[in-house]
């Protein structure tokens, strides 16, 4: 049995340094794999070394271990756009925030990889909700006296994130830089639409000063300029056009400010929130801006959002607008994994079930260039198996894969459940037969 074992290991090319490589075979489920080979209505997955190696109808080889998944449904993993998981635990226990800057900086130099806790319990109980990977920004709340103080519209560097729990779970640093234009980017510069968009120009048109006479000024033989070097060394990626500027807008006046500006100065712009993009949809599909959205928010909570509506994303995507769809409240960190509740509302209203697949996974990973979201070989093995439609709030994950590692989907939460479930010894408390 080695001998074949072997040679089946060797026909696939999944040898490694002289030994057996670890695999896994996912057998007889519905596999949406959200690349060239579509849906498979019953197809096998085979994983070795934390990759996809082949998805077909049927893989009769040996494995080290078998997942039945009949019956079930095979997806890539969730993947949270906007979330601030491992740096938020208790919102309202201030020891246990480092989501935020604070300090005379602009905020672009903000770098919260260094406060990351990968032992966050939310991140299981997320993971356990079917999410293998995730966005994190650091973030500024109106609220914040000092921030509105410093007129700080630059929340920080982002970065992305495995939901494995282990201390080397960061994927990838500087994803993406964010900013607050619209209402949040008023009242954090001010009281001004105007004054957070010159704030964001100024902080560019000195990034480029920086990078164009960048010997100068750092002996000193320069004017003086109004940001602090390393606010402008994070800023340089950005001018670039290699990473990408997250802006908060909601207002379909404010969208297409930033369109403008991300025309001036050649940005690779994200948008987030977008309530009112469907009324500007051409205009962010002919800027090739991906936008990420709340799928469920109709409601004017704001005069930034009087426009919302449920067909925003179908329309957005009828359009040709990349979409993502993040959870209820975007800057949501506890309940990370109700994206794919957004994503189904959005379904009820218009967008196709494959595209609101990739509006959680695939079009997440393109946008802020990551890995996964589909499964096709080469693929990270971020894999779900659900007990059904990942789109149907009844549904939940079976087995969460993440880079080929079956994930524990214990939590906190089933904890509780059991221990209250299980009577203790010598009392019924008011169970019966």
């Amino acid at each position: 049995m080695k001998k074949i074992a072997v040679f089946y290991a060797l026909a696939l090319g999944v040898l490694t340094a002289g030994a057996q490589a670890q695999s896994i075979l996912i057998k007889g489920g519905k596999v949406h794999t959200l690349a060239d080979m579509g849906t498979l209505e019953s197809a096998d997955v085979l994983v070795v070394d934390g990759k996809v190696e082949q998805v077909a109808p049927s893989l009769n080889m040996p494995a080290d271990r078998v997942i039945d998944a009949k019956g079930k449904v095979v997806t890539p993993g969730v993947i949270a756009p906007i979330s601030e998981l491992g740096l938020v635990e208790i919102s309202a226990a201030s020891g246990t925030n480092d989501h935020a800057v604070t300090g005379e900086s602009i905020g672009s130099a903000f770098n919260p990889v260094p406060a990351y806790n990968p032992k966050s319990t939310l991140i299981p109980f997320n993971r356990a909700g079917g999410v293998t990977s995730a966005v994190v920004f650091p973030a500024i709340s109106t609220w914040d006296s000092a921030a509105v103080e410093a007129q700080r519209v630059f929340a920080g560097r982002g970065f992305a994130i495995k939901l494995n729990g282990e201390f080397d779970s960061v994927e990838a640093e500087d994803v993406a830089q964010k900013a607050y234009l619209g209402e949040a980017g008023a009242q954090l510069a001010g009281g001004s639409r105007a004054n957070a968009y010159a704030k964001i120009e100024n902080a560019l048109n000195e990034a480029k000063e920086y990078r164009d006479n960048r010997a100068a000024i750092r002996l000193g033989e320069w004017r003086e300029l109004n940001y602090s070097l390393a606010d402008l060394e994070a800023l340089q990626p950005v001018i670039n056009g290699t990473e990408p500027l997250l802006i908060t807008a909601n207002r379909a006046s404010d969208i297409l400010a930033a369109i403008e500006l991300a025309k001036t100065y050649n940005v690779k712009l994200v948008l987030l929130g977008a309530a009112e993009g469907w009324m500007v949809a051409e205009q962010l599909a002919q800027a090739q801006v991906p936008v990420v959205i709340d799928a469920i928010n109709n409601l004017p909570i704001s005069f930034s959002s009087l426009g919302a509506r449920l067909d925003n994303a179908a329309l957005l995507t009828k359009a040709g607008v990349k979409v993502a769809i993040s959870g209820p409240d975007y800057a949501s960190t506890h309940n990370v994994y109700l994206s794919r509740q957004s994503a189904g509302n959005a379904v009820a209203h218009g967008l196709s079930h494959e595209e609101a697949l990739k509006s959680i996974s695939t079009n997440v990973a393109d946008i802020f260039s990551l890995s996964g979201g589909t499964l096709e070989k080469g693929a990270d093995a971020d894999i779900v198996v659900w007990s059904g439609d990942p789109l149907e709030v009844t549904s939940y994950p079976e087995q969460v894969l993440i880079e080929g590692e079956p994930q524990s989907l214990v939590t906190r939460s089933t904890r509780l459940r059991d221990r209250h479930l299980k009577p203790s010894k010598g009392h019924d408390f008011g169970y019966r037969n």
